[in-house]
């Protein structure tokens, strides 16, 4: 576990990087951590669908809430059940970029890894677009960017071409969160020039509101597309239901990680802002 001394880069990204992302609601940055990783929470994912396609049970302390079919495989609350899991939602660059978003320091809300497959028929493939944050998550630093109290960290373990399947976002819908999502995305489906989509070579990290009009990506080719995402709020939020950290593994969890997996600063949450113009902090 690589975590010296969870010394998180501010600001984490560059004007250009953050400019499109206050435009357009997402940016990818690809090859955001290392090709080790990748490598690591690759066959580790795999490593655990096979046990459990081999025996119908989950022993690692993992836990797939919301899918454990072939097509949709995902295993939930990720920091306990390997260590590459936790040095993926504990990445210093990762929480750098979802501190910079958030506005201030943050804790862990959600953490599932997931592996993707077309269905039998294709063609019965569609998006499924939706928020999880509302007006009422966003806000506007005093230097005029765009805050979101929910944003997400999803990155490919896979390479992804432009077929296979990558999250679409429906193109600056982070600053429309008052309108009728319906709409929104109906109007968007109906020219799909606002529908973007990721592709990107493995280990690129999509870092997105979640006040923007998302989606799994549509399948077109045959191969598997595996994903990891984390989940990052202020900390004086609570865990989604099911994504609590489990309390033995947190007392034996380094100490510098354990405010992000707790949130146990609660209320006392400085916020903390940039100018677009600001560079980039050196990665460390």
């Amino acid at each position: 576990m690589k975590t010296p001394d969870f010394k998180r880069p501010f600001p984490a990204l560059t004007p250009t990087q953050r400019l499109h992302l206050e435009v357009y609601g997402y940016v990818v940055i690809e090859q955001a951590i290392s090709a080790d990783l990748t490598v690591r929470l690759r066959a580790k994912t795999y490593e655990i669908e096979e046990e459990f396609r081999r025996t119908g049970t989950f022993k690692d302390r993992s836990k797939a809430m919301f899918g454990s079919s072939r097509e949709y495989f995902r295993i939930d609350n990720l920091p306990h059940v390997d260590p590459s899991y936790l040095e993926y939602v504990a990445h210093p660059y990762l929480v750098g970029m979802a501190e910079e978003i958030i506005g201030g320091e943050a804790r862990l809300e959600q953490s599932d890894v997931h592996i993707r497959r077309p269905p039998a028929n294709k063609a019965e493939q569609g998006y499924g677009f939706h928020r999880g944050a509302g007006t009422h998550f966003t806000w506007r630093g005093n230097e005029g960017l765009f805050h979101c109290h929910f944003v997400k960290t999803l990155t490919n373990l896979t390479d992804l071409g432009p077929d296979d399947g990558g999250t679409t976002v429906i193109a600056g819908s982070h600053k429309l969160a008052h309108m009728d999502a319906a709409e929104v995305i109906k109007a968007a489906q109906d020219d799909p020039r606002l529908i973007h989509w990721v592709v990107a070579p493995a280990g690129s990290t999509l870092l997105f509101y979640e006040a923007t009009l998302h989606s799994s990506g549509i399948i077109r080719s045959d191969n598997d597309r595996v994903l990891i995402i984390g989940g990052y709020t202020p900390t004086m939020f609570q865990t989604w239901q099911g994504y609590e950290p489990e309390p033995d593994f947190v007392a034996q969890a380094p100490s510098e990680l354990r405010p992000l997996l707790t949130g146990d600063k609660r209320y006392g949450w400085p916020s903390r802002t940039r100018r677009l113009a600001d560079p980039a902090a050196e990665r460390l």
